[in-house]
């Protein structure tokens, strides 16, 4: 099996773990302080990853320090920005709003990774075009509505193609287990005392006896598990390609929800997944360019 077609079924192994994410987190911010629930479900995929890294026997790769300030930015931008905005906006809107507005990372993504060396191309529109407006569509389902939630929801997919950036210069120099381990354990500490200030009352510790197997799902493996996956395929792909296979996350929340909480389907969601069906077809068609070609190429770090 080739190194793109591992990298594409990592990635769609990661898809459908991630498309429990805004189910998770709608759900479990309605009795978690939004906050608080990021921060412990980040530090339970800390102790996750300290077992992969262990398994992997990879530790001594702290040593390099050149990977230090990549992973800080990957922290920053894929972390601490966007899960604060996310949990805090999830917890304000509703699953399907959460789950839309975190496909506006396609289209931020397709902007950024033209000027980083990979060329927008008419498959690569096709591929990212027909996955977004197939999840749109499924999600849409005859009515939408925007609130102050969603504003932010929008705003912490921003950051993720820069983060993304600097995963692929930090996977030139260490492996994806030192960078799960060190972006979450950054990650982490912002969160935890970022929650105390923003929600002093609450006890950490209660809260998570109070709710941890929604923690514990959510840190082992949503930020756990599929991230893993999920590096696995961006160490093999490019990020363009990366971002509209993971995009199908959408297609599998809808299974969850259609499985486990008996959604019906509607004439939106069937157009949705033909879309999708001819975005994901494109985008597995599509070649990743060539590393050497990009600025997140071992020769521009």
């Amino acid at each position: 099996m080739t190194q793109e077609r591992t990298g594409v079924l990592f990635g769609l192994a990661a898809a459908a773990g991630w498309g429990l994410f805004p189910i998770l987190v709608q759900r479990g911010t309605q009795t978690i302080p939004p906050v608080t629930f990021a921060a412990l479900s980040t530090l339970v995929s800390v102790a996750t990853f300290v077992c992969y890294s262990t398994v992997r026997a990879s530790w001594n790769e702290l040593r390099d320090r050149r990977v230090y300030f990549p992973i800080l930015m990957i922290a920053l931008c894929i972390i601490v920005i966007p899960y604060t905005l996310f949990f805090v906006g999830a917890s304000i809107t509703s699953g399907v709003n959460a789950a839309i507005l975190l496909l506006s990372e396609i289209i931020f993504s397709l902007i950024f990774t033209h000027f980083i060396g990979e060329h927008t191309t008419t498959t690569k529109l096709i591929g990212g075009g027909g996955v977004f407006l197939g999840a749109a569509c499924i999600l849409y389902n005859g009515s939408l509505s925007f609130h102050l939630g969603d504003i932010l929801i929008l705003c912490s997919t921003i950051t993720y193609p820069l983060g993304n950036f600097y995963s692929k210069k930090a996977l030139h120099l260490v492996s994806p287990d030192t960078i799960l381990f060190l972006r979450a354990s950054i990650g982490a500490i912002f969160l935890l005392l970022f929650a105390r200030l923003v929600e002093p009352g609450v006890a950490m510790f209660q809260t998570f006896l109070a709710a941890w197997p929604v923690i514990v799902a959510n840190g082992l493996l949503v930020l756990g598990l599929t991230k893993i996956f999920a590096y696995q395929s961006l160490k093999r792909l490019d990020i363009s390609k990366f971002i509209s296979i993971g995009a199908t996350a959408t297609f599998f929340s809808l299974i969850i929800l259609i499985l486990f909480f008996k959604e019906p389907m509607s004439v939106y969601q069937w157009i949705g997944i033909v879309f999708m069906t001819i975005g994901v077809y494109y985008s597995i068609k599509r070649k990743s360019v060539n590393a050497t070609d990009t600025k997140y190429a071992h020769t521009h770090l």
